[in-house]
C-alpha cells in the first residue's frame, strides 16, 4: 500500500472516530442543547438566551456584574414578564433585568446579541457571590451565571486607549449623574394609551483627548431610546429613537476633542397598551476611534419607568 492511501486511510478512520464520539457525546445532551448554535435560526419558537458580558472591580472592593441577550428568532420579539420564566438569584438583584427581547442581526463579532442591557453591583461584603439570570421561553432554559472569576472577562471604567470614558446622563441638568451600564432611574412618569410621551434627559461625553494624534476628529455621543420592560405584546413607537454620534456631529456642529459639554436628547414614546414600562436610554461614544459596541468600550445606560393608563 501506498504512503498517500496509508494517510489517507488514517485520517479517514480519525474523522469517523471523532464522528462517532462527537455524535455520542450529542446524544448524552438534553435535547434543547443538541442543535445550539449550528442549527439554522427559526422564525419564531426559537431560544432567549441570557448572556455573561463582564465584570468589573470597584475600587470599594464591590464587583459591577454585566449582562446582555440573544434572540435567535429571526422574526420573533419575545416577551417574557419577570417571574418564573425570568428572574435573578439571588433574589435581591431580581427586577432590573429586561422583559422585551427584539431581534437583532449585528455584523461583528457580536451577531444577535445585544450586549451591556443591564448590571448589579455584588457589595464587597458578598465577594464571590455568583448571579444568575434565568430565562426560560419556547420549551428551552437557559441560566447565566455571573461571576468575578476569569480574568478573560474583567472590564475596566478607566479611560480607553485615546481618552474615551464612558457618557455621563443625567435626567436633571444638576441632578443625578449615570456613568455605567448599570445607570440610574428616573422617577416614574405617566402616561395614556396612544398618546405621545416627551422623553428627556442631558447627555455628555467625558472623554479627555487633547494630546492625542489622531487622524480624525472625535465626534459626540450617540443616543438610543430602547424598551427595556414592557407588557407582553406590547409596543412603544418611538419618535427618531436613535441618533448616532456620527449623524450628530454631522448636523450639529463641531465634533468633540475634550470633554464636551451637555446636549439635551429628546424623543416621543407613544405606548399601545396599558401597563408598566421601563424605557432603557443608551448613550454612546462608538464614533472614537478606541471604543465600540463589540468590545464594551464606551456607554452608559439610564432608565425610565413609565406608567400607561387607559
Amino acid at each position: 500500500m501506498s504512503k498517500f492511501k496509508r494517510m489517507a486511510g488514517g485520517v479517514m478512520a480519525a474523522a469517523l472516530v471523532g464522528m462517532t464520539v462527537a455524535s455520542t457525546v450529542q446524544a448524552q445532551l438534553p435535547e434543547h442543547l443538541r442543535n445550539y448554535q449550528l442549527a439554522a435560526r427559526k422564525g419564531s419558537g426559537d431560544l432567549v438566551g441570557p448572556m455573561f458580558n463582564g465584570w468589573i472591580k470597584n475600587d470599594d472592593g464591590s464587583v459591577t456584574m454585566i449582562f446582555g441577550f440573544v434572540n435567535r428568532n429571526r422574526e420573533e420579539i419575545v416577551d417574557i414578564p419577570l417571574g418564573a420564566n425570568n428572574h435573578i438569584e439571588p433574589a435581591q438583584f431580581d427586577g432590573v433585568q429586561p422583559t422585551h427581547f427584539p431581534v437583532y442581526s449585528r455584523g461583528g463579532f457580536v451577531g444577535l446579541q445585544e450586549r451591556g442591557v443591564f448590571a448589579v453591583t455584588v457589595p464587597a461584603d458578598m465577594a464571590g457571590t455568583e448571579v444568575v439570570w434565568t430565562l426560560n421561553h419556547a420549551g428551552y432554559s437557559y441560566s447565566v451565571p455571573g461571576r468575578a472569576t476569569s480574568p478573560a472577562y474583567e472590564m475596566s471604567n478607566d479611560i480607553a486607549a485615546m481618552g474615551s470614558l464612558n457618557p455621563a446622563i443625567r435626567f436633571k441638568k444638576n441632578g443625578e449623574e449615570s456613568i455605567s451600564r448599570e445607570g440610574i432611574y428616573a422617577a416614574q412618569m405617566t402616561a395614556k394609551v396612544g398618546k405621545p410621551l416627551d422623553l428627556s434627559a442631558f447627555v455628555k461625553d467625558r472623554g479627555e483627548r487633547r494630546g492625542y494624534e489622531v487622524e480624525y476628529p472625535f465626534f459626540p455621543v450617540g443616543t438610543e431610546w430602547i424598551v427595556h420592560q414592557s407588557p407582553v405584546g406590547a409596543t412603544v413607537e418611538f419618535e427618531n429613537p436613535k441618533v448616532t454620534g456620527r449623524d450628530r456631529g454631522e448636523t450639529g456642529g463641531a465634533a468633540m476633542f475634550g470633554s464636551g459639554d451637555w446636549i439635551e436628547t429628546a424623543t416621543k414614546a407613544t405606548f399601545s397598551e396599558p401597563g408598566d414600562y421601563v424605557i432603557r436610554l443608551r448613550v454612546d461614544n462608538f464614533a472614537a476611534p478606541d471604543s465600540q459596541f463589540d468590545n464594551q468600550c464606551c456607554w452608559s445606560n439610564a432608565y425610565v419607568p413609565v406608567k400607561v393608563t387607559e
